[in-house]
């Protein structure tokens, strides 16, 4: 039995909120404004989507819609430092070993 807490968005369709995998554990308060079934689908996520579920409060009846999978701003920007954050250590180890090879130019004497 699972507990589905939801929030309403017509009559007849609600966005799920909440699955709680043990009711028994809840007060009746939190029971009144939920409703409890004996199932949950697994969504069927394809690439490149996120599964957003949904129930009929009336019916109980559950199913998932799919919206394209974009990143949120702060997920943009962590890209965006990691990449940099790549690119930088590069340009460092790039600038060690030009000074490693002017060392050993200048710290090993030219032999005539």
């Amino acid at each position: 039995m699972f507990y589905i807490g939801y929030e309403k968005i017509e009559e007849t369709k609600a966005r799920v909120t909440l699955i709680h995998h043990f009711p028994s554990e809840l007060d009746q308060e939190m029971l009144n404004r939920g409703l409890l079934t004996e199932t949950v689908p697994e969504p069927q996520t394809p690439p490149g989507k996120l599964a957003r579920q949904y129930v009929n409060p009336k019916t109980k009846e559950m199913w998932y819609e799919y919206v394209d999978d974009t990143p949120s701003p702060l997920e943009d920007r962590l890209k965006k430092v990691e990449s940099a954050t790549s690119e930088t250590k590069q340009a460092n180890l790039d600038t060690q070993d030009a000074v490693l090879q002017l060392y050993e130019m200048v710290a090993v004497p030219a032999t005539k």
